[in-house]
């Protein structure tokens, strides 16, 4: 069982959730309630507990203060978060503190549930990895030639070694070397890893190589570096595709890999630097790349430099105006890709964004959308953070668009039915309607009208009246022009009607009488 403590300065609520929640179904033992940040930090500094549910707003310390405490302290605490919508602030704060779980408050049982269960299944693997781990640590210092490594890391990041000395190691460590240019190759796993994983990807490139294995192969830092003869890029590129696919299939993880050009051995460390400046760039590329100097293309052309102003973002959204929306973004997303901005300010920018555009949503929406945001901390890619806020606008958007339409169907239903229930109104006009019937601008609503019915309304209400007034003359047994002319609108003007009536149908009202008596 997995140590629970509960934090929340309301009685009520902390009682609430202890008494409610399945502490024992999620693998969990609820040990301590707090009713305060300092009681908590003092209990958590005594039993370190493995999960900590704590409240944000809390008097003395409050949740926040307790999170960045306890993360110095104590990393592997997991974190719980109940916060309320107006606390959205707390959320980056949160996110630096490797929180990934939030809740809003009033949250169920059931929620919390979910979420402890996602933490012991976290931690259970955590836990099921330890035998594996241990066999794996025991075997580094076996199977890895560490004078290799280490003379690798020399040649590359210190000035240990000088030209003149690269025959004489080469023979000691029996490098089979033909020609004098080679490349550097760095290597970094995606996304969360441990050191096992890129001990893993060297020994699969050892491997993979055989034969033609690289000169030489280290780690630095968390990173595979890679010294290789003057090898073709495709043979390179073909020995990272196997490699992957295997690395892949393995731990379900990718790599992404940097390639310099070729130089001879006094130009190792630039070729080096130049290795880790293209993979500097994946962030700007999709996970599992890999990247050459060649595949790096600046920008010359002129940017302007502009502040975004999300207001219009903003109102794009509530008119419903999908184009509008996306043009937003693709300038947002420019500028950062534009000016290559590090990663951290990248996720700072786009998950403030992000609040901002939740919070057009509905209340259920914006549960759900909050629940979101761990998104942030966990993607490595400046495209997947640019689909994720370009696919949640457009949700939200859409549903502007959709309600916008709904009403404006039926402002024009209304419209319709009081042109047909007023026809015979000489003053009805499609201002009377705007002005009197929908109180709203008649301009707008003659735009929306034409845009609908692909007419103008007075093109419309004389089509109408002259519907009208055949639909009269057929029902009549001698055609009273001044009496049809006042039940169609055109009031004690009968020649103006006799003129809209030929202009429409080509003859006047009683000639069309006598054709139709004829036929």
């Amino acid at each position: 069982m997995y140590k629970v403590l509960l934090v929340d300065d309301e009685i009520a609520i902390l009682e609430g959730i202890a008494s409610t929640v399945d502490w024992a179904s999620c693998q969990t033992e609820l040990v301590f309630k707090a009713y305060n940040g300092r009681e908590a930090f003092d209990y958590i500094s005594r039993e370190k507990p493995d999960i900590v549910l704590t409240d944000v707003k809390m008097p003395g310390m409050n949740g926040i203060e307790l999170i960045q405490k306890v993360h110095h302290l104590f990393p592997d605490i997991k974190f719980i978060v109940l916060s309320g919508h107006d606390e959205f602030e707390f959320a980056k704060t949160a996110m630096e503190c490797n929180v990934k779980h939030y809740l809003l408050k009033p949250s169920n049982e059931t929620k919390i549930e979910e979420v402890l269960k996602k933490i012991t299944t976290e931690l259970n693997e955590l836990r099921g990895k330890e035998a594996f781990i241990t066999n794996m640590r025991r075997n580094l210092q076996r199977v890895i030639p560490q004078a290799k490594e280490q003379f690798l890391r020399d040649l590359l990041i210190n000035h240990k070694y000088l030209v003149h000395d690269w025959d004489s190691y080469r023979q000691l460590f029996q490098l089979d070397v033909d020609g004098d240019n080679f490349r550097i190759v760095v290597i970094s796993v995606d996304g969360e890893h441990d050191y096992e994983h890129v001990f893993a990807i060297k020994e699969l490139l050892m491997e993979e190589m055989g034969k033609e294995h690289p000169v030489l192969l280290t780690t630095i830092g968390e990173k595979v570096v890679m010294m290789s003869k003057c090898t073709s890029l495709e043979q390179l590129f073909l020995t990272f595709s196997h490699v992957k696919e295997s690395f892949h299939q393995i731990y379900h993880l990718t790599f992404t890999t940097a390639v310099s050009h070729t130089g001879t051995i006094d130009k190792l460390k630039s070729l080096y630097k130049e290795a880790l400046n293209c993979l500097a760039q994946r962030f700007y590329l999709s996970e599992g790349s890999v990247i050459t100097s060649d595949d790096i293309t600046h920008d010359e052309s002129e940017y302007e430099t502009f502040q975004l102003d999300h207001e219009e973002l903003i109102f794009s959204i509530k008119s419903g105006n999908v184009k509008q929306v996306q043009d937003y973004l693709e300038k947002f997303f420019k500028a950062f890709k534009i000016e290559q901005y590090n990663e951290n300010i990248v996720k700072s920018e786009c998950l403030e964004l992000f609040l901002t555009i939740i919070k057009q949503s509905t209340k259920d929406q914006l549960d759900q959308y909050f629940e979101q945001i761990t998104f942030f901390h966990s993607s490595k890619s400046f495209e997947e953070i640019k689909a994720f806020i370009e696919y949640t606008t457009t949700q939200i958007t859409q549903d502007y668009y959709e309600k916008t339409k709904q009403t404006q169907n039926a402002m024009l239903k209304l419209l319709i039915t009081y042109v047909d229930e007023h026809l015979s109104d000489p003053d009805l006009s499609l201002t009377k309607i705007a002005n009197e019937i929908l109180y709203m601008n008649p301009d707008y609503v003659g735009k929306l009208f034409k845009k609908e019915m692909n007419e103008k309304f007075s093109t419309y209400l004389i089509n109408k009246r002259v519907d009208k007034a055949i639909e009269l003359i057929n029902q009549s047994d001698q055609v009273k022009v001044i009496e049809i002319a006042e039940e169609v609108g055109f009031g004690t003007n009968p020649r103006y009607f006799g003129q809209v009536f030929k202009k429409h149908t080509g003859v006047t009202p009683t000639e069309y009488k006598s054709k139709l008596i004829s036929s």
